[in-house]
Parts: C-alpha cells; structure tokens; sequence
C-alpha cells in the first residue's frame, strides 16, 4: 500500500479532532515493516479522509484479498470434494458443505418444518435459517457439484458479511484511527478460519451492536445485539460485559433499555420456530448441555495428552487417558462463565480510570472461550474485533494470530490420526498445541488488562479520547470503584521493558508523542454456540 494512503499524526501543536492516526508513525512493528512500502508516512501526509481511497475503502479491498487467500486455502476440497480423511491431511475441513448434506437441505428438507427429517441444526435459528436459504439456491446435482456449489455461494455471503465487519470496526474506532481496523482486515485468522462456517453472522451483528451502543442508540444497541444472540450464543458476554461498565458508571437506564431490547428480540425470532418445530430449535442448545469436552478445550487435555503413543513422562507418573464425563465438562464451562464475570468485575471497578468498553468485552469473552466446552478454530473470529479495539498493536495481535494458525495446522493433523494413526499428530503433541494456542490468547488478554489499568499505556487514550464505544458512559463520572492494595504493583510491572516498543520511536518522534498529549480526563461453547463436529 503507498503511504501516500496512509494518513499521518497531528503536526506539532495541531488539536485538529479530526487528524488521522497513521499506524506507520505510531506503531512500532508497522513501523519496522514500512521501509517495504515506502516508509513511515511524512508529517504532511494528511490521508484517510481525503480522496475516493479512503482508510474504509481500502481496508475492504485489504479483506477480500486475505478472504481469498481463504478460498485458495480450501480449493483442494472444493475440487476433490470434503472427504476424510483427506480434507484433513490438507487442511480444507469446513462446516458448510458437511450441514448442507447431513441436515437434509440438499434434499429440500426444511430443518425447522414439519416435514419427515425435519430435525434442527447444532446452530442457533438465525445461522440455521442462512444455512437453509444458501441450500434453497443451490442447484441439483451430484454431490460433490452441489457441495461445490453451496461452498461458492457461502462463500459470497460470507465476503458481504465481512465487508460488512470491517466498515463497523472503521466506524467503531472513532475518528482519528480507522486504520486500526487492518487488525481485522488483514488477521490471519480471517484467511484460515472465515470459510469454516457462518459465523460471520453473529459477529457482523454483535459489532453492529456495539457500534450503536457507542452511538447512544441503546434501542437499537439491543435489537441487534439479540439478533446476534441467535445467530451465535456468544454475544450475551457483551451484556455482561456492558453490565460491568454500567455498575462502574452508576448509569442503568441505558442498559436496562439494551438488555430489555436484546430479551424482546430474542423471543420474537424465537416464537415462530418454536411454534413450528420446537424440538429443532432446541436440539442445539440440548448438543451442548450434553456434550463433553471436544476439540480445542482445555478440559479434553485429560483424554489427548496420556493418550497413544505416550510420552514416556505420563508413562512414569503413571497419567492414563481419561474423558471427563459431559456433567463435569458442563459444570467446568459453567464455572469458566463465573470467572469471566469474577475477572471482569475486577478489572472494570478496580482500574484508577474506567476501562474502555472493546477492553472489558474482550477479556470476558476471552476468559470463556478459554474455559468453554470446546474452541473450535472459526470461535477466535468472535474475538478478533474487540481484539482490534481493545489492544491496536500488531506486535500482539502477529502473536496471537501465530499461535492460531500453529493450532490450525495441528488440528487437522490431529483429527487425521483418529483415521490414519500413522499419518496423524499424536495426541501428546496435540495438547501442546492446545496449551500454546491458550497461551498466545492470554498474552493479549495480558496486554489489553495491563492498558485498563494503566491507561496512559491505552494508544486509544494517549490522545485524549475516552472510549469511541462507550455510548452513554464516554467521559461520565465513576459511581463505584473498588481498590486492590497498592495501584503501584499494576500488571506488567515486571515486563517493563519488554513492553517499552510501545514507545519506541524514530529521533523527534517522542517529543512528537508529548507535543500531541492531551490530559486524560479524571473522570470519565460456555455460552458459545453448540460446537461444529470438528473445530
């Protein structure tokens, strides 16, 4: 990209609000990389609004490339047809073509109607009903050519939903730093994981919602919000996570108006499918409280890492390969729903200054994607942007992303050996992978709590802004703080200078960093949706 696209930071002694932030200048890593493109960009480069090439537009031409890096990444399947364990030694598994064929939509069965097989889907209605319409224009044939077919059309609306998502997450960033949305436009996890599923969907929606919020449209805030709740389950972590922001500001007007707003929603999509098939709306939610552990959790670590061959370790202490019983898993998840919350609460009354809502939401949600049932690989994407809100840095994010896609690869591998024992990834290895994907996650995690509490760290608030989705409580007055010991012992103390490329910077570009300072202000499948067969 020339940086001619790029737009640049304020000039020395400018207040202009509607300067842009240009990563190239600000971040360290973009920073290092830019020589590639050009360099930094100048300090009279003044892009990003200007021009038909706007930060937006070019973030969405950004995102379809990487989508089609996708496609080319699944190409072998859509030739050869998703066959095990073939689509796994290639890695090309994806949801879509296995529900069209086993949820009788390729032969024109409705899933939540009253015809004979007619028996639901293992995804929320509003996911169900996409998968059906995509199955109601795809035309007959053998199998292997409607499969193909139903994949192209899938994946046409997915490249809508995300164009979709990146124009939220541009307007969600506020006005100075739209290009902090590259973080989803240009993620890894969007090549390797976008085309697995739908989950796009409820994704789209839940930014959707955020954005409103951040627009002090609480109404309709919460009419998309349980729009996304029944497209994936996932999105009433953000009410809780509003809940919290709520409880420091003193404010519940507004959420209550969300939350009564979501719940009224939520029931009117769900009435008609209950009144037509209630058993098939049902059998998605009844596959998770019922299910065990399955891949990419924590609680299947019993079961993989003991498991053929083992590692002579496990053989000397005598570990055998145990499967929790679903009861367990279930109370496990529910658990990991209660620490969420535990952590949240901590985070958001204990911080000097009230945590932005992208950071609060994220680390929830983090905590029970961690602890959840299961962590399918397309469940990082409902991360990914609050994950650009919270912490816009890509030395974090390339982290992250690196242990994702290390697991992405291992997966496959691993469900390979289930058919191929010989060819596959055992199982030991397996849960190291597991164990490095939780760790990458947590090293964000890390990053995002260490700017809540220390918010003169936050780049989002290094110039003076509040919180871009704070909605009804940017810039309000704190109601309830709870202090924890010493506000000098903050995360990250110890790592200090590991962090300090935060700041790096090029000779005059600190005093830049001072020169533009404004004074913050003093007052301002857990309930994921039913896990996929596979990740």
């Amino acid at each position: 990209m020339d940086t001619a696209l790029e737009a640049s930071t304020a000039p020395s002694g400018t207040d202009d609000v509607g300067v842009i932030v240009a990563p190239s200048r600000e971040d360290p890593t973009v920073r290092r990389f830019s020589p590639v493109i050009g360099g930094p960009s100048g300090d009279r480069v003044r892009g990003g609004r200007s021009g038909w090439w706007t930060a937006a537009r070019v973030l969405v031409v950004l995102a379809m490339l990487v989508l089609f890096v996708g496609v080319v990444e699944k190409q072998h399947c859509r030739e050869q047809g998703w066959t095990t364990p073939d689509q796994f030694f290639h890695g090309c598994y994806s949801d879509l073509p296995l529900l069209y064929e086993t949820s009788g939509i390729a032969q024109g069965v409705m899933p939540y109607g009253h015809s004979p097989g007619a028996t639901g889907l293992a995804q929320p209605p509003l996911t169900g009903l996409l998968t059906w319409a995509v199955g109601t224009l795809t035309p007959h044939g053998p199998a292997i050519e409607r499969d193909r077919w139903y994949f192209d059309l899938s994946t046409g609306v997915i490249a809508v939903l995300l164009i979709s998502l990146v124009l939220l997450t541009v307007a969600s960033t506020g006005r100075r730093r739209p290009w902090d949305a590259s973080l989803v436009a240009l993620s890894p996890l969007l090549a390797l994981s976008a085309l697995v599923s739908f989950d796009l969907l409820g994704i789209t929606l839940a930014a959707a919602a955020l954005l409103a919020w951040g627009r002090s449209r609480p109404l309709l805030a919460g009419v998309l919000l349980g729009l996304a709740i029944t497209a994936r389950s996932y999105p009433v972590v953000l009410l809780l996570a509003l809940a919290l922001v709520a409880l420091r500001a003193g404010r519940w007007r507004e959420w209550l108006t969300t939350a009564v707003a979501a719940l009224v929603t939520v029931v009117a999509v769900f009435l008609p499918f209950l009144v037509v098939n209630a058993d098939a709306v049902k059998v998605a939610y009844r596959s998770w409280w019922n299910s065990g552990a399955s891949y990419g959790s924590l609680w299947l670590l019993p079961l993989s890492l003991p498991s053929d061959p083992k590692p002579r370790w496990t053989t000397k202490l005598g570990l055998d390969a145990t499967r929790l019983d679903p009861g367990t898993v279930t109370t496990l998840a529910l658990l990991g729903i209660v620490l969420a919350a535990a952590v949240g609460f901590l985070m958001t009354l204990g911080a000097e200054r009230r945590p932005r809502v992208a950071q609060v939401a994220f680390v929830v949600l983090a905590v029970v994607v961690i602890t959840g049932k299961a962590w399918p690989v397309q469940a990082s994407l409902w991360l990914l942007p609050l994950a650009a809100l919270a912490r816009p840095r890509w030395r974090d994010h390339l982290i992250w992303a690196g242990c994702e896609a290390t697991y992405f690869m291992g997966v496959w591998l691993y469900l390979a050996s289930q058919t191929s024992a010989n060819r596959g990834l055992p199982g030991s290895w397996y849960s190291l992978l597991v164990v490095v994907r939780v760790a990458g996650l947590l090293w964000l995690v890390a990053m995002v709590v260490r700017d809540a509490r220390r918010p003169e760290l936050d780049v989002v608030r290094r110039l003076g802004d509040d919180d871009p989705l704070g909605g009804p409580f940017d810039g309000a007055d704190d109601a309830v703080v709870v202090r924890f010991g010493d506000e000098s012992d903050d995360l990250g103390d110890d790592l200090k200078d590991d962090f300090e490329d935060d700041f790096e910077a090029q000779p005059g570009a600190e005093a830049e960093a001072d020169e533009t300072d404004v004074p913050s202000p003093v007052d301002d499948d857990s309930l994921a949706a039913p896990p996929s067969r596979y990740p």
